[in-house]
């Protein structure tokens, strides 16, 4: 009877430790998923805007304005000016609305918004103007060669979206938050725009 009773004992401590030690395994790894999701979120934050991606330009444009009367160009009326600029376009994602999601240690899913543009930028220290032609009746202002710089951003900036842009940096910003998630020890890395 002795006997039978210290085995129950010896048993019964054997599956308390055991149980003991699952319960605390289980809840330090949902802990340790926690922090982890917690360092990405943070890591994440701090760089709250990934530009991956960056194009340059030149453009040379040719601007011509006369006053019309009834559609006939009045004579002495007439304004144009060559311009010169260079400017570049950045687009990337806005890390601030990214979503972590933790499964373990090895795998992870971030839901990422769509990339968009940051900037688009013509630098006013390289814009050149040439063949400046204005009369006494249609005086060329700052105003005119303002409105050409913007249309022409306006345009560069749709022809580049339109040939891929964004997918570019959409591809990017996954080669490089692969890279960070897998510096950290991540293997199933899911990184998805909506």
């Amino acid at each position: 009877m002795k006997k039978w009773k210290r085995n129950t004992i010896i048993s019964l401590l054997i599956i308390g430790i055991i149980l003991a030690f699952f319960f605390y395994m289980k809840f330090s790894f949902k802990k340790e998923v926690a922090l982890l999701s917690n360092t990405i979120e943070e890591q994440l934050s701090k760089i709250l805007e990934l530009s991956t991606t960056k194009y340059n330009y030149t453009n040379v444009v040719s601007y011509k304005d006369n006053k019309k009367l009834s559609g006939l160009n009045l004579p002495f009326t007439s304004k144009s000016f060559l311009i010169k600029y260079d400017g570049y376009i950045k687009a990337g994602v806005d890390l601030k609305t990214a979503e972590v999601e933790v499964m373990d240690t090895k795998n992870v899913k971030i839901m990422l918004d769509k990339p968009k543009v940051f900037d688009n930028v013509i630098m006013e220290e390289e814009v050149y103007i040439y063949d400046e032609r204005d009369s006494v009746f249609n005086k060329l202002s700052f105003d005119d060669l303002y409105d050409v710089l913007i249309e022409e951003k306006q345009k560069t900036e749709k022809e580049i979206v339109d040939k891929g842009f964004l997918n570019d940096a959409e591809n990017n910003t996954k080669e490089i938050l692969d890279s960070f998630l897998r510096s950290m020890g991540f293997e199933n890395i899911e990184i998805i725009f909506r």
